[in-house]
């Protein structure tokens, strides 16, 4: 399994993959929101609910970097 290197570490980390691939989701799920294509309707995808997940994302993210850094 690949994983993104962290800019400071230098070292694969598991955190960084998740938040980049979920926001890629997040933004595939909001442009895709309410198309038809033959029988498959996409369901609505609102800008809140866009908000709310990568804000879940990023509090992930950064809570990650906070406890490494209080590691230290």
């Amino acid at each position: 399994m690949w994983f993104i290197i962290d800019p400071k570490s230098k070292k694969p980390s598991v955190t960084l993959t998740a938040f980049v691939t979920g926001f890629a989701v997040c933004v595939a799920k909001l442009l895709s929101s309410g198309i038809t294509i033959g029988s498959l309707k996409m369901d609505k995808f609102s800008g809140a609910d866009f908000a709310a997940a990568v804000a879940a994302l990023g509090a992930i993210y950064v809570l990650r970097r906070h406890k490494s850094q209080k590691d230290k």
